[in-house]
């Protein structure tokens, strides 16, 4: 279909509102609390909650399933074989089998099977993050199939450039991280940039900056932290924060040495839209998408296909690295010794009144394992701890659970060297500690 024709028929009332009821809605499920037999949460968390409580069996049934098929699959459509990273992987998603199936049938060895190990990262994590996923990948068709997307996208353009040093589409990938997931938007970063439209350094400012995990897992975080209360506080603040942190490290090194070229050494850098204002733009866009949008049913069915697979990569890798993180901070010293890099930020926001500077060290190291088990560890502290805890482990962006496989499997990625990757991981998280640690000075 022509531009001409699109443009022709894009502010017909029927688009006007297709755009309008569907973003309204969606920004409804994921940021209106409603109070519901005495619980105030979003709308998202409520079904959740009356679907574990109506078929209990159902969740821990299908991540089995789903951890089953995510294990066997790298060693049949041979992903294993694209990188040692990729096989490291593909072995910890099929340690995942045998571990989901002593979770599920609970059995096993008996330091294993006490309440803070196997069945608790089977029931907190590894279920809790397939349902929220499978299910937010359906609720979140009202939020990036319709135009709620390109609309906010076009909205912060202007500050993309000059804080960020990447080009104003680049928008639309930080908003869909947030919003979908970090594998969505390294994806669309990566197809940005072989279409020769981002530079590596923009690349790769994004990759580290913005594709974080999606709203629907920073639920289950809010949830284990107790700040469901407070969600929009919480989102709001954190996505603020890994905005300022992508801000600050752009201008730091090792992101400033990143080669600012693009792959064919020509590219086809961003061309402004003159003669509308921003507001105007964004109206077009989002109407544009969702005249182009695909019909409803079907976008929930891809939508859905699309939480599946990327659970398929998850869950099984989040039952064994899960175990293993667990069992290195239960069990043995690993964390509590290397946790001594971040130990100078934790104890410099003690001064001021935040506890356990060693325990939320150790915290905020475990993040580049996963991002979810660190919240566990410091589940029973204040509420400062907590949030600075459940920040850094969001605005951190990088873990081999999830992010950084995905990074590194892009053409991309794998012109950074790793340990360059490894750094930016470090400075982000300092800033996240010191950052969220006044934040939480100032809000608790």
């Amino acid at each position: 279909m022509s531009s001409n024709n699109i443009q022709g028929n894009i502010y017909n009332p029927a688009n006007v509102f297709r755009f309008l009821f569907f973003s309204i809605f969606g920004m409804i499920l994921f940021f209106v609390p409603f109070t519901i037999n005495g619980v105030n949460t979003i709308p998202l968390d409520h079904v959740i909650t009356w679907l574990n409580t109506v078929v209990p069996v159902l969740g821990p049934t299908v991540t089995l399933i789903i951890v089953i098929i995510g294990g066997i699959m790298p060693w049949f459509d041979r992903t294993f074989k694209q990188g040692a990273l990729n096989f490291i992987m593909a072995i910890f998603r099929t340690l995942g089998i045998p571990l989901a199936f002593m979770m599920y049938f609970n059995f096993g060895p008996a330091i294993l099977m006490t309440p803070n190990m196997l069945p608790f990262i089977w029931e907190k994590v590894v279920v809790s993050v397939t349902v929220i996923v499978i299910l937010g990948s359906i609720f979140l068709t009202f939020i990036i199939a319709f135009g709620c997307l390109e609309f906010i996208g076009v909205i912060v353009r202007p500050i993309m450039r000059p804080l960020y040093n990447t080009p104003g589409k680049s928008a639309i990938d930080a908003v869909a991280s947030f919003v979908g997931s970090f594998s969505v938007a390294i994806y669309l970063t990566n197809k940005l940039y072989t279409e020769n439209k981002y530079t590596l350094k923009e690349a790769m400012i994004i990759m580290t900056g913005f594709s974080t995990v999606s709203a629907t897992f920073m639920i289950i975080v809010a949830k284990t932290a107790g700040f469901m209360p407070i969600w929009n506080f919480y989102f709001w603040s954190t996505l603020v924060i890994c905005f300022v942190v992508t801000a600050i490290t752009v201008r730091m090194w090792p992101l400033t040495s990143i080669p600012d070229e693009y792959a064919d050494g020509v590219g086809h850098p961003e061309v402004k839209v003159e003669g509308k204002s921003i507001f105007r733009q964004a109206w077009d866009e989002g109407l544009e998408a969702a005249y182009a949008s695909k019909n409803f049913f079907r976008v929930v069915w891809d939508n859905l296909l699309g939480g599946i697979k990327m659970c398929f990569v998850l869950s099984p890798i989040m039952a064994s690295i899960g175990t293993l993180s667990f069992v290195l901070i239960n069990l043995t010293p690993f964390f509590n010794i290397v946790g001594f890099i971040h130990y100078p930020w934790t104890f410099i926001i003690s001064l001021f009144g935040i506890p356990e500077p060693m325990t939320l060290a150790i915290a905020s190291t475990a993040t580049l394992a996963e991002m979810f088990v660190p919240n566990v560890v410091v589940k029973a502290l204040p509420e400062t701890a907590k949030y600075v805890i459940a920040v850094t482990s969001v605005s951190c962006i990088l873990f081999f659970a999830g992010s950084l496989p995905c990074m590194l499997a892009t053409p991309a990625g794998q012109k950074v060297p790793f340990w360059k990757i490894l750094v930016v991981w470090y400075e982000r998280t300092a800033l996240s500690i010191i950052i969220s640690g006044i934040v939480a000075i100032i809000y608790f």
